[in-house]
């Protein structure tokens, strides 16, 4: 009779199979224990709380995410991290849109740690397999290695779309602190308050001009008299946003600037001469007729 003995690598192929197997199939089940860790908390994803649809579709995720990392046991680390990157990046959008924070989240990935071990060891104490203490080893570096990842990714992924957003919403302030106003079908007013920093300064520049153009104007008031403190560098561009204006045909007005303003703009050596300046608007409406 002919022996045929298995190598090693066909061994732990089998073996890493038939974990593979068994924790698919156990992912149900290791989705309703991670159902039972959790807590009221108002505005997460994972409250026990949660409206029925949105906490349907989150266990559906987890029961997939279960099933995913478990994948890993018969990928590649390429093939593995390609897998993890498309799942994390969908469901890092979802915890976004749903507000749930990324310390829940953090929490929630640790939960799914201890659970994939509490099953891990069930199936090493009930499969009829020859498992030795290697092989756990070598699953706790495979698992253990896949968590990881989705927790760099999908940490990553989160901040990304939040920094996304933020930087979406600094910009819509910063288009509606800086509105040309048109006051008839040539004459715009654009009233500048509060603080200018350089950053400001160079946005101030480029929308005005955008905005100017396209409403076809002439001449345009610039308000100053909101503005509280001017540097160098930010007198530097206001004036760098009427030479432009004038570049394009648009006629500037420069209204109520402060004295600390102008104190600035001499320092710099910029010359008034050919700016026109007012010091209230009801005088820069009568010189427009308007």
């Amino acid at each position: 009779m002919e022996i045929i003995l298995m190598d090693e690598g066909e061994c732990m192929e089998d073996k890493n199979r038939s974990l593979y197997n068994y924790l698919v199939e156990k992912a149900p089940e290791m989705t309703k224990d991670w159902r039972g860790f959790q807590v009221v908390k108002a505005g997460s994803d994972y409250s026990a709380d949660a409206p029925p649809e949105r906490a349907r579709k989150v266990e559906e995720q987890n029961t997939q995410y279960f099933r995913t990392v478990a994948k890993s046991l018969l990928q590649t680390e390429e093939e593995m991290k390609e897998t993890i990157a498309t799942w994390t990046k969908q469901t890092s959008a979802d915890r976004v849109k749903s507000r749930t924070s990324l310390v829940d989240v953090q929490r929630n990935l640790s939960i799914f740690r201890k659970i994939y071990w509490v099953h891990i060891k069930r199936f090493a104490e009930t499969a009829e397999l020859d498992i030795q203490a290697e092989d756990i080893f070598h699953w706790q570096e495979i698992i253990d290695y896949t968590l990881d990842y989705v927790m760099e990714t999908f940490t990553e992924n989160f901040m990304d779309i939040l920094l996304s957003q933020l930087s979406a919403q600094s910009m819509l302030i910063k288009e509606l602190s800086t509105p040309v106003i048109p006051l008839s079908s040539e004459v715009g007013l654009l009233p500048l308050i509060g603080d200018i920093d350089t950053e400001r300064a160079k946005f101030i520049m480029e929308s005005t001009l955008q905005q100017s153009v396209k409403l076809g104007i002439t001449h345009l008031i610039i308000d100053l008299s909101g503005v509280i403190m001017v540097d160098t560098m930010v007198a530097h561009q206001i004036f760098k946003v009427i030479s432009s204006l004038k570049l394009t045909g648009i006629q500037s007005t420069l209204l109520g600037i402060r004295p600390e303003v102008a104190h600035t703009a001499i320092q710099l050596g910029i010359d008034f001469k050919d700016i026109t300046t007012e010091n209230s608007l009801e005088k820069v409406f009568k010189k427009l007729n308007l």
